[in-house]
Order: structure tokens, then C-alpha cells, then sequence
């Protein structure tokens, strides 16, 4: 009589069940996109309301009800900082994945479910500014950096939180893109993308100037909302996000 052992079948597993392990690889470092961004934002925050308070000091006429002050520049001080920060994850985080054995795709994917998390939690961290500015009435003085009146126009709260989110990506995914690029191509390569973006900007510029196109181009972001920019940004962020795969499967790790 003959035996047989029954050998366990190997179930081979999707390379996606390390996606998970991927995004968490971003926040090895909490203060990097979680606490770090919260400080500037309430720093930003504090700064441009300080600012009005300032200017409103000076305007001893000023009725507040009638003639709100807004510091909405303010609120773009974290949206650059995770920019640099996406630069930098591509930068350091890359060569990391790699000599653990993640696909550039797995990798990838984490990192935009990343800049995604993150950018939604600038979104909800802005709503919450506004909501706190409109609920005291600009601080008793109509002072505002995220709440301002107009913005009332354009999707108020939610249109707010929606742009703020996806301009958060989008800046995310090009600071990413130009940490990537740099280690796709060499140094005189990176020079010439970026002179080329700047004269095809200028040119632009330069386009609309002299065909008088400018008024067409104000009448056009009168026309938009919030949702409809957010909507606009959201693809370009999509074509960058798709540029940015193409570039990292032939990246180089040194």
C-alpha cells in the first residue's frame, strides 16, 4: 500500500496587499504630513489674522459689518510646505521602498493615498477655520483668512474645503513629479524641463496679452464656483498623477 501526503496549495498574493504597508511607510515621521502641517496652518492662520487686526487698528472710519478685510494668501503657507514634503517623500521614501522590495506601482499607490488623506485633512482643517471665522463673526472685527464674505459667491464652506483640498493634491503630486523627474533623467535633461516650462508659461502669458484675451480670461473665473475649479484641478491632478507613474517605472534608486 502506498501513502500520498497532501501538500498545502501556495496561494500567491496580490502584490496590492502591500499598499497598505506603503502608506503607512509616509508616516514613519507623524510631524512630517500630520503635525507639522497642522503648526503652519495655525501659524498662517494667526499671522494673516493678526495682519487685519493690524490694518483694521489703522482705519479708524472702517464700519466692520460693511467693510470685511480678508488675508485669504495666508492659508496657502501649508499647501507649499507639503509640496516640498512630497518632493522630499519621493526623494527619501523611494530608495526606502525599494530595498524593501515594493513595486514602484505598490509604492505609488500608497503615496497618492497619502497626498489624498492628507489633502482631504487640509480641506476639513480650512471648513473648520471658516466655520469658526463666520460663527464670531470674523473674531468681532470681520476679519477673515478662510471665511471671507465673498467666498459665499463661489460654494462657501464645502466649496472651500473641495478647492482646498484638491489644490493640496495638485501642488503635491508636482512637487513630486519634479523629485521623480530627477532621478528619471540627468541634471542637464532636469534644466531643460524646467526652462522649457517657464518659456511655454511665458509664452503663454504673452499669447493672451497680446490678443487682449485678458478680460475673456477674468470673465471666465467669474463664471466658475469652487466645485467647478476643484473639478478642473482635480484632472489636471489625474494627467500629473499618470505622468508621475510613467516617470517612476524607469526611475533610478542611488
Amino acid at each position: 500500500m502506498t501513502t500520498t501526503t497532501l501538500q498545502p496549495t501556495k496561494t500567491n498574493r496580490s502584490s496590492f496587499a502591500r499598499v497598505p504597508a506603503a502608506f503607512r511607510l509616509q508616516f514613519a515621521v507623524p510631524w512630517s504630513f500630520i503635525w507639522l502641517p497642522i503648526g503652519i496652518f495655525l501659524l498662517a492662520w494667526a499671522l494673516g489674522t493678526g495682519i487685519g487686526f493690524l490694518i483694521d487698528s489703522q482705519m479708524a472710519d472702517r464700519i466692520p459689518a460693511e467693510e470685511p478685510l480678508s488675508a485669504i494668501g495666508a492659508a496657502q503657507a501649508p499647501i507649499w510646505y507639503l509640496a516640498f514634503m512630497a518632493a522630499y517623500t519621493a526623494s527619501h521614501t523611494f530608495p526606502f521602498s525599494v530595498a524593501l522590495s515594493y513595486s514602484r506601482r505598490v509604492y505609488l499607490i500608497g503615496t497618492y493615498l497619502t497626498f489624498a488623506v492628507v489633502s482631504v485633512g487640509y480641506g476639513l482643517i480650512a471648513m473648520l477655520a471658516f466655520w469658526i471665522e463666520r460663527l464670531t463673526d470674523g473674531f468681532g472685527r470681520h476679519v477673515y483668512v478662510v471665511g471671507a464674505p465673498f467666498l459665499d459667491d463661489v460654494g462657501g464652506m464645502l466649496g472651500v474645503g473641495a478647492f482646498g483640498a484638491v489644490v493640496t493634491l495638485f501642488f503635491m503630486c508636482f512637487g513630486f513629479f519634479w523629485a521623480i523627474l530627477y532621478r528619471r533623467v540627468s541634471i542637464p535633461v532636469l534644466w531643460v524641463v524646467i526652462l522649457s516650462v517657464i518659456v511655454v508659461i511665458l509664452g503663454l502669458v504673452a499669447m493672451v496679452t497680446l490678443n487682449e484675451w485678458w478680460p475673456n480670461v477674468g470673465l471666465w473665473f467669474v463664471d466658475q464656483t469652487a466645485f467647478t475649479l476643484a473639478g478642473w484641478g482635480l484632472l489636471a491632478t489625474v494627467l500629473l498623477g499618470g505622468l508621475n507613474y510613467w516617470l517612476i517605472r524607469k526611475a533610478t534608486v542611488s
